[in-house]
């Protein structure tokens, strides 16, 4: 027992001897340079309570010790390619959700943070998530195209979820709400033919099926590469085995991540808007099939 404490102690302090100051500064100027154009953005859309530590800047401040210990446990700062593989999806729920949500007629007329939260933080979490993955799948050596089609699978699942909401909004005029797909669930062929097709030509919606195709290919081809065709520059020099009370370290920051995805992904479009529509058929069925 004392001979495993000993040698627990020394990889721990051996990697922790590694990181330099400059590596931490680094990882701190990284994650203020992506949060802090989030909070300016939401600034710029008139979005209110940002200056209450409840909920904003206590969200703000979490989310930045998440992501800053997320790069520290595993020495791979915010420009690492495995970080990338998730800023498109980020960014479309970072840009898109609070535009549409306070722009549209059906949207917030006082939006604070406190509203829009979960939308932040699922953002937060998809990149997060997206970047534990891509971890994970960089370390398969069998089924590597399963793994890629794994990845790319929950990228599309939240970058198509926000432009869908944003073509909503900007062909129809109001964001999709339970209503609209408690509709589109139930009388799936007539929404289409009557609700969709008048304001989106066929022809427009084959053009924007076929840019979802190209994109898929091209960022499964970048997933690829980013997983199994890294350059040496991003690859650590020290390959020494991490210690267990190291990989205990990413293993709480890992589940911190998929706490953060599952506790607020349910609260936002399309996951909150789909079950709520859900429970309204259901009422609506057993109000038909009940004898009064």
């Amino acid at each position: 027992m004392k001979n495993f404490l000993a040698q627990e102690h020394e990889k721990l302090s051996l990697w922790w001897a590694a990181i330099s100051a400059k590596e931490i500064t680094l990882y701190l100027l990284l994650t203020l340079a992506l949060l802090l154009p989030v909070y300016l953005y939401y600034a710029a859309l008139g979005i209110t309570g940002l200056t209450e530590w409840y909920r904003c800047l206590r969200n703000f401040a979490e989310c930045g010790l998440l992501f800053f210990l997320t790069e520290l446990v595993t020495r791979r700062n915010l420009l690492h390619p495995f970080w990338r593989i998730g800023y498109i999806p980020f960014f479309s729920w970072i840009l898109i959700f609070p535009y549409v949500l306070t722009h549209a007629v059906n949207g917030m007329t006082d939006a604070s943070f406190n509203h829009l939260s979960p939308y932040f933080l699922t953002a937060m979490a998809i990149l997060l998530l997206l970047f534990f993955v891509m971890n994970v799948i960089s370390r398969v050596y069998v089924g590597k195209r399963l793994a890629t089609l794994i990845c790319l699978a929950l990228v599309c699942f939240f970058t198509f979820n926000a432009f869908i909401f944003l073509t909503h909004y900007e062909f129809m005029g109001i964001m999709m709400t339970s209503k609209e797909m408690f509709f589109a669930l139930t009388n799936t062929s007539r929404w289409f033919e009557r609700i969709v097709l008048s304001h989106i030509s066929l022809t427009l919606l084959l053009f924007f099926l076929t840019l979802a195709l190209a994109f898929a290919a091209l960022y499964a081809k970048w997933i690829y590469r980013s997983a199994y065709c890294l350059s040496p520059k991003w690859i650590p020099k020290n390959r020494k085995s991490y210690s267990v009370i190291h990989r205990m370290l990413q293993f709480l920051v890992f589940f911190g991540c998929l706490w953060l995805f599952l506790r607020w992904a349910s609260e936002c479009f399309p996951l909150h808007d789909y079950e709520t529509a859900r429970q309204y058929n259901e009422y609506i069925e057993y109000i038909k099939n009940t004898t009064l």
